[in-house]
């Protein structure tokens, strides 16, 4: 029945894009992003990496992983703190990926892929969801979300880069003192926070650590 129901609700509502994370032999990567309805503004590219990311740390969630999701969570929050502090001036901006290597093109079998679509309602409200996972392990999960963010960086003009950290801190923030990563609400309250400008800086009174 879950997935007769899904299957209608897809129905109704618009795919908006579809992203496909193929992780190949000698360590490379390669992040593929179609979009059905037109050109991307930058607010839709952060509206697909925030959604991306919410939804893998539920995965993580899901997995008995949370240790690993705090620990992406803590990357993340430096990474940002890194970034706030580049100037107009700096070169290309390049995150520490270890091994992995982004590539541009699939020549080559995957070994795993992460593909996800991201759903807009009639409202406009989105929710994404995976449609193929494949190799859900602690390592490879979060890998593909790092990819997508160098990805995303690489296109965004450099001016759009605040409101890309701002997004990723506001959803830290909520995680913080909302709930947790592994609620299914946090799947699209979430995200939806942190593109917004309401103010998330007070702790949830129903809220309690773990």
């Amino acid at each position: 029945m879950k997935k007769f129901f899904g299957f209608w609700r897809r129905q109704r509502d618009t795919l908006h894009c579809r992203l496909r994370i193929h992780f190949l032999a000698d360590d490379l990567v390669v992040p593929q992003v179609e979009w059905l309805q037109g050109q991307p503004t930058p607010e839709d590219w952060r509206r697909c990496l925030l959604f991306y990311y919410a939804r893998v740390m539920f995965e993580l969630a899901e997995l008995n992983e949370t240790r690993v999701a705090r620990e992406l969570l803590e990357f993340v929050n430096r990474l940002c703190g890194r970034l706030q502090h580049l100037s107009e001036e700096s070169g290309k901006i390049t995150l520490p990926l270890g091994k992995l290597r982004l590539g541009s093109e699939v020549n080559l079998p995957s070994q795993r892929t992460y593909q996800a679509e991201l759903y807009l309602s009639r409202q406009g409200v989105p929710r994404l969801e995976f449609t193929r996972l494949l190799g859900k392990e602690k390592f490879y999960l979060p890998a593909s979300f790092l990819v997508l963010l160098q990805y995303v960086i690489n296109i965004l003009p450099r001016r759009e880069l605040a409101g890309l950290i701002q997004g990723l801190q506001r959803l830290h923030l909520y995680y913080q003192y909302k709930r947790d990563f592994w609620d299914s609400a946090a799947l699209t309250e979430g995200p939806r926070l942190a593109l917004g400008n309401e103010n998330i800086s007070e702790p949830d009174p129903d809220f309690e650590a773990p």
